[in-house]
C-alpha cells in the first residue's frame, strides 16, 4: 500500500489542496519554519485515525466563534509494493469533520475502493454511533485488512520524533522500544506477576496469623459446644419421649372417644330400633287380633251357607228321580228307534232343504276347480321360460361383478394406464440417474477411505520425502521433514496450514551440500543463521514442536526462521499459499493434506469420518432406492396391460346396467308368478276341502231323510222323549253345579280354619317378641349410661394432654415441629404405660430445660468458627500454592522477558553498530534494569556512541553536564545521527514491511554530507517510498535524490496557506 494522492480542505488556513504522491519516487515537502509543513503529516495521521493527532488542532484559529467548521481529508493509496493485499488497485480513506459552535466535533470515516481512481466499486462509512461500522472497527480494518495502521507500524514520524531518541531518557527510550517490539506486554505480565507475588506473600502472612488465632478460639467454643450438645441431647430426648407419649395418649383418647361415641351412637340407634320394633309389633298385634275376629265371622257365615246348600241339593235329587222314572218308561216304549235317533240333528224339512243346497254347492266348486287347474298350467309354462332366462342373466352378472371388482381394484391401485406409463418412464429415468450418482458416491467413498487410513496411521511423510530421508540416511547425514521440527499452535485454524502448502514438505539436513533425489525443497541447516531466536511466530500460528532434544530445538529454530522469511514480503515469498520468486510462481508440493497440526489432523479425520458416514448412508439409500425403483419398474410393466383391460371393461358399464335391469324385472315376474301359484294352490285346496265336507254332509242328510220315512206314526212319542231327556240333562247339570259349590264351600271352610290357626300362632309370636324388646331396651339403656361416663373421663384426659402438648410447643416450638412431624404410631400401648413414659420424659425434659450455664448459640458459634478456621486454613494452603505458582510464573516471565529483550537488543545493536561504523563512529545499544527504593523495577535502554579511535568508556548520548552546564556529552549532529540510525535499526527490526514512511524534520540537525548518506542508508535498508518534511535549504546533491517536491507557503497577512507541487529533474 503506497500513498497516491492527498486531498484536504478546511484545514487550518490552507486553501483546498490536492497533492499528487503517485509514483515510486521519494517526495520532499519543504518550506519555511511555521509555514504548515507538519500540518500535512497531521492530516495523514488524522485520516488514518492516529492516536497521536488531536483533530481539533487542525481547526483554523481564524474562524469566527459562530462559524461552523467543516473539513475533509482524503488519502488515496495504490495497492502495490511488497505488502500487496487482497483488495482492488486503489483504496481511498476519507475523514469528514464538522463542528457546530459550542458543540463537540463530529467525525466520519469513509473507505472507497475500485480498480479506477474515483470510479469506486465499494464504499464503507464508519461513524461513532454505528453498531458495526464504528471507529474501533475502522481502526481494526486499517490494522488487519489494509495493513496501514500509522501508529502500530510507525508509518508517520511526526515533528521531532525521529531526533528525540538521543535526548530522551533511557527509560522512556526503552518504553518506545518495548512498544515497537511487543515487549511491553511481556513486561506488563511480569510486573503484574511480581505484584501478585508480593500480594500473595502478604496474604499468606496474614492468613497464617488468622489461622492460629482461630484455632485457639475454636478449642474454647468446642468445650461450650459439648456442654450445649449434651443439654440439647437430653432436652431433645426428654422432649421427644414426652411429645411422643402425649401424641400417643392424644391418639389413644381420640380413638377411645371416637370408639365410645360410636358405641353410644350404636346403642342409641339400637334403642330407636327396639322402640320402633315395639311400636311396630304392637300395631301388628292389634291388626292380628282384628284379622282373627274377621276370619271367625266369615267362618260362621260360610257354615250357615253350607247347611242351606245341602238342603237344596236334597230337593233337586228328588226332582231328578221323578224325571228319570218318566224317561225310562218312554224309552222302553220306543227302544227300536232310539239308537237311530241318536244320530239325527235336523228335522225332516231341514234335511230336505239341506240336501238341495249341498247338491248346488258341489256343482259350483267343481267348476271353480277346473278354472284353477287351467291357470296353474299357464303359470308353470311362464315360470319355465323365466327360469332359463334368469340362469343366463345370473351367470352374466356374477361374472361381470367378479371382473368389475378385479378391474376396479386395478384402477384404484394404478389410476390409469397413462399414469402407469408416466410412472414407468419416471422410474426408468430415476434408476439411471441414481445409478450414476451411486457410482460417483462409491468413488468418493473409496477416495475418503484412503484419506481416512492415511490420517489414522499418521502417514504424513510423502513418498518423495521418504525417498529424500532414505538418501540422507545412506550418506550418514541427519535429516528432518518440516513436520518433525515445527507444528501449528493451539490457536491455529484448519485453513491456516494451507499457507504453507508450497514449502511444508521441505526436508532439512544438517549439512551444506547434497544431491537431492527429487524436486522437493532440501534445506541445508548450516547455511541458516537466524538473527533472532524464536520459538513461536503467532501471526503464522507456527511454533517449535514439543518434545524435541536440545540439538533438534536448534534445528527447529533455524527451520522456523527459514519458514518465516517467506512471509516478510521479500522474494522469495509466499502469498495466498503460492511461492513467488524471481523465476515464477510455484503451487503446493504435494496433494492437499494436513501434516503440521495434530489437532488439524484429528479435525480432518473427524470430518472425513463424518463425510464417510454421510456418503455411506447416501450410497445405501441410493442402492435401496434403485432396488425398490427397479422392482416397481418391473411390477408396473407387468401390470400395465391389465390396467388397459380394466379401462376397456369400465367402458361397458351401460350394458351391464341393462342386464341388471332385466334380471331385476325377470326376478320380480318370477316372484309374482310363484305368489300367484301359491294363491291358486290355496284356493284349489280350499275347494277340495269344501267338496269333501259337502259330500260327507250330503250322506248324513240322506240318512236322516231315510230315518224320517221310517219314523212315520211314532213321531210325537219321540218328541216327548226328547223333551224329557233334555230336562233330565239340565237337572243333572244343575245338581253337578250345586255339588261343586258345596265342595268349594267346604274347601273354603277348611282353609278359613287353617288361617285362623296361623293368625293365632303369629299373635303368640308377636307377644313373645314384645317381651324380648322390653328386655333389650332395659339392657341397652344400662350400657349407654356406662359409655357416657367413660366418654366424659376420656374428654377430660384429652384436654389435659392437649394442654401439655401446647405447653411443650410454646416452650420448644422447633423440637415440637420436628418430633411431631417424625411421630410414628407404634403398637397399641396401655393408658397406664403411656402415662408412666410421659412422667419419666417430663422429668428429663424439665431438668435439661432449667440447666444453667448453657449458651444457645454455641453450635452456631462453633460452626461459624470452624467454617472460618477451615476457610482460613484453605486460604492459607491455597496462598502457599499460589505463592509458589506465582514465583515460578514470575521467574519464567522474567526469563522470557530478559531473553526477548536480549534478542531484540542484540538484533538492534548489530544493525546500529554497522550503521554507525559507516559514519566512523562506534555505536552500542545496551539495556539494564534497576530497582528503586519502592522496589519498583525500571528498564533503561542506552544509546552509546563515540568516534572511532577515541578512548575511554562509551556513554549514553543523552548524558549532559549537571546544573545546566555545558562541555560534556556529544554534539548536536552526533545526537541527530545516533537518533536517526537508532530509529532505522528499530524500523528494520519490525516484522512488517510497509510501502512508505513519512519523516518530519528528518534532516534538520545533519550536515550536508551526513544528510545525503543517512538518506541513502534509509533508502537502501527500508526499501520504501520516503516522504521527507524538511525546513532547510539543501545542496543539489541532496535535492537530486528527489523527483517530486512540494513547497508549503503561508501568508500571515491574509492569512492563507497553500501547497505548490514541483517536478524535479
Amino acid at each position: 500500500m503506497i500513498p497516491y494522492r492527498l486531498k484536504f480542505a478546511g484545514i487550518r488556513d490552507f486553501e483546498p489542496t490536492l497533492m499528487d504522491l503517485s509514483g515510486d519516487e521519494h517526495i520532499m515537502i519543504t518550506g519555511p519554519n511555521g509555514s504548515g509543513k507538519s500540518t500535512i503529516s497531521f492530516c495523514m495521521g488524522a485520516v488514518l485515525y492516529s492516536s497521536k493527532v488531536d483533530v481539533e488542532g487542525l481547526k483554523s484559529r481564524n474562524l469566527r466563534p459562530d462559524q461552523v467548521w467543516r473539513a475533509h481529508i482524503s488519502l488515496l493509496f495504490r495497492n502495490a509494493g511488497q505488502m500487496k493485499i487482497d483488495e482492488p488497485e486503489f483504496i481511498e480513506f476519507t475523514l469528514h469533520i464538522e463542528q457546530e459552535p459550542g458543540q463537540p466535533i463530529k467525525k466520519e470515516f469513509i473507505v472507497e475502493k475500485g480498480e479506477t481512481i474515483d470510479e469506486w466499486q465499494g464504499k464503507t462509512t464508519y461513524t461513532s454511533g454505528d453498531q458495526y461500522h464504528n471507529f474501533s472497527a475502522y481502526k481494526k480494518a486499517l490494522q488487519y485488512r489494509y495493513k496501514i495502521d500509522s501508529d502500530l507500524f510507525y508509518l508517520i514520524w511526526y515533528q521531532q520524533e525521529v531526533n528525540q531518541f538521543a535526548v530522551m531518557h533511557p527509560e522512556e527510550r526503552f518504553r518506545i522500544f518495548s512498544e515497537m517490539h511487543g515487549i511491553d506486554q511481556a513486561r506488563k505480565n511480569w510486573e503484574e506477576s511480581m505484584e501478585k507475588v508480593k500480594e500473595t506473600e502478604e496474604t499468606l502472612l496474614a492468613a497464617e496469623n488468622h489461622v492460629k488465632l482461630n484455632k485457639q478460639n475454636l478449642g474454647i467454643l468446642k468445650t461450650a459446644l459439648d456442654v450445649f450438645l449434651d443439654n440439647q441431647r437430653r432436652l431433645k430426648e426428654g422432649a421427644e419421649k414426652a411429645i411422643h407419649s402425649l401424641l400417643h395418649l392424644e391418639l389413644f383418647y381420640q380413638k377411645e372417644i371416637e370408639t365410645v361415641n360410636s358405641v353410644i351412637e350404636d346403642l342409641s340407634e339400637q334403642l330407636d330400633d327396639f322402640r320402633d320394633q315395639y311400636a311396630s309389633s304392637s300395631t301388628q298385634k292389634e291388626e292380628q287380633e282384628e284379622a282373627i275376629k274377621s276370619l271367625a265371622t266369615t267362618l260362621e257365615k260360610r257354615e250357615e251357607a253350607l247347611k242351606a246348600l245341602e238342603q237344596r241339593i236334597k230337593v233337586e235329587y228328588t226332582r231328578l228321580k221323578s224325571i228319570t222314572d218318566e224317561k225310562n218308561g218312554l224309552e222302553e216304549e220306543l227302544e227300536s228307534l232310539t239308537e237311530k235317533q241318536k244320530t239325527i240333528s235336523r228335522t225332516e224339512e231341514e234335511a230336505r232343504s239341506a240336501q238341495a243346497e249341498l247338491l248346488k254347492e258341489l256343482k259350483h266348486t267343481e267348476q271353480k276347480k277346473s278354472e284353477i287347474d287351467y291357470s296353474v298350467q299357464e303359470i308353470n309354462h311362464k315360470l319355465n321360460e323365466l327360469s332359463e332366462e334368469l340362469g343366463k342373466l345370473h351367470y352374466f352378472i356374477e361374472e361381470a361383478e367378479r371382473l368389475e371388482k378385479i378391474h376396479l381394484e386395478k384402477l384404484e391401485q394404478f389410476h390409469s394406464s397413462h399414469h402407469v406409463q408416466t410412472t414407468i418412464d419416471q422410474l426408468g429415468k430415476a434408476i439411471h440417474q441414481n445409478g450414476d450418482l451411486l457410482h460417483e458416491t462409491n468413488a468418493a467413498i473409496k477416495q475418503l477411505r484412503k484419506e481416512e487410513l492415511s490420517l489414522k496411521e499418521d502417514r504424513n511423510v510423502s513418498q518423495r520425502q521418504q525417498q529424500s530421508l532414505d538418501y540422507f540416511r545412506t550418506i550418514g547425514i541427519a535429516a528432518y521433514p518440516l513436520r518433525e521440527l515445527l507444528e501449528l499452535d493451539s490457536a491455529a485454524k484448519l485453513k491456516d496450514e494451507n499457507r504453507f502448502n508450497a514449502i511444508k514438505y521441505a526436508v532439512f539436513f544438517n549439512g551444506k551440500h547434497a544431491q537431492p533425489p527429487n524436486d522437493l525443497y532440501h534445506v541445508p541447516l548450516m547455511d541458516i543463521v537466524p538473527d533472532t531466536f524464536e520459538e513461536h511466530v503467532p501471526e503464522l500460528h507456527l511454533k517449535i514442536k514439543a518434545g524435541l532434544t536440545e540439538e533438534q530445538i536448534r534445528f527447529a529454530a533455524k527451520a522456523l526462521y527459514w519458514t518465516k522469511q517467506f512471509f516478510t514480503g521479500t522474494k522469495p515469498r509466499i502469498e495466498n499459499g503460492f511461492l513467488i520468486d524471481q523465476s515464477g510462481i510455484r503451487g503446493p508440493q504435494e496433494k492437499a493434506g494436513y501434516i503440521l497440526s495434530q489437532r488439524a489432523r484429528q479435525i480432518r479425520l473427524q470430518q472425513v469420518q463424518q463425510e464417510l458416514g454421510q456418503l455411506e448412508s447416501k450410497a445405501k439409500m441410493l442402492e435401496q432406492k434403485i432396488q425398490s425403483d427397479t422392482e416397481q419398474f418391473q411390477f408396473l410393466n407387468s401390470e400395465i396391460q391389465k390396467v388397459k383391460e380394466a379401462e376397456a371393461f369400465m367402458t361397458q358399464k351401460h350394458e351391464r346396467a341393462q342386464k341388471k335391469q332385466k334380471l331385476a324385472e325377470a326376478t320380480a315376474a318370477q316372484s309374482r308368478f310363484r305368489q300367484e301359484l301359491i294363491q291358486l294352490d290355496q284356493r284349489r285346496n280350499h275347494i277340495v276341502e269344501k267338496q269333501t265336507e259337502f259330500n260327507h254332509e250330503l250322506k248324513q242328510v240322506v240318512q236322516e231323510l231315510e230315518f224320517y220315512r221310517e219314523l212315520g206314526k211314532r213321531k210325537e212319542k219321540f218328541d216327548q222323549l226328547r223333551e224329557i231327556a233334555r230336562q233330565e240333562k239340565e237337572k243333572r247339570k244343575e245338581i253337578k253345579t250345586l255339588n261343586a259349590s258345596r265342595e268349594e264351600l267346604e274347601f273354603q271352610l277348611d282353609e278359613q280354619e287353617s288361617r285362623i290357626k296361623n293368625q293365632e300362632r303369629k299373635l303368640r309370636a308377636i307377644i313373645n317378641r314384645l317381651e324380648d324388646i322390653n328386655r333389650n331396651i332395659d339392657s341397652t339403656l344400662l350400657q349407654q349410661n356406662r359409655k357416657k361416663e367413660r366418654l366424659e373421663t376420656c374428654q377430660a384426659e384429652l384436654v389435659i394432654v392437649m394442654q401439655q402438648l401446647q405447653e411443650i410447643q410454646n416452650l420448644v416450638p422447633d423440637l415440637y415441629a420436628v418430633f411431631s412431624s417424625s411421630f410414628e404410631r407404634l403398637a397399641e400401648l396401655s393408658e397406664t404405660t403411656l402415662k408412666t413414659q410421659l412422667s419419666n420424659a417430663m422429668i428429663t425434659f424439665d431438668n435439661a430445660r432449667h440447666q444453667e450455664g448453657i449458651d444457645p448459640a454455641a453450635e452456631d458459634n462453633y460452626k461459624k468458627a470452624k467454617e472460618e478456621y477451615e476457610r482460613l486454613e484453605k486460604e492459607y494452603q491455597e496462598s502457599k500454592i499460589l505463592l509458589e505458582h506465582n514465583k515460578q510464573r514470575t521467574a519464567a516471565l522474567k526469563e522470557n522477558l530478559e531473553t526477548t529483550i536480549n534478542m531484540r537488543v542484540l538484533e538492534i545493536n548489530k544493525r546500529f553498530a554497522v550503521y554507525m561504523a559507516a559514519f566512523q563512529f562506534q555505536g552500542e545499544i545496551s539495556w539494564a534494569q534497576r530497582e528503586d527504593k519502592n522496589r519498583r523495577t525500571h528498564f533503561d535502554l542506552y544509546i552509546k556512541a563515540r568516534k572511532e579511535g577515541h578512548r575511554g568508556t562509551m556513554e549514553d548520548v543523552s548524558v549532559k553536564a549537571r546544573g545546566g552546564r555545558v562541555g560534556k556529552g556529544v554534539s548536536g549532529g552526533e545526537e541527530s545521527l545516533s537518533s536517526l540510525l537508532f530509529a532505522l535499526a528499530l524500523l528494520q527490526n519490525l516484522e512488517t514491511t510497509p510501502g512508505f514512511i513519512v519523516l518530519d524534520e528528518f534532516d534538520s540537525a545533519l550536515d550536508e554530507q551526513r544528510k545525503s548518506k543517512v538518506f541513502d542508508l534509509y533508502v537502501e535498508q527500508l526499501h520504501r517510498k520516503l516522504i521527507i518534511l524538511t525546513p532547510k535549504s539543501h545542496e543539489d546533491e541532496y535535492i537530486n535524490r528527489f523527483k517530486k517536491a512540494f513547497v508549503v507557503q503561508h501568508d500571515p497577512a491574509i492569512p492563507k496557506s497553500k501547497v505548490t507541487g514541483i517536478r524535479l529533474k
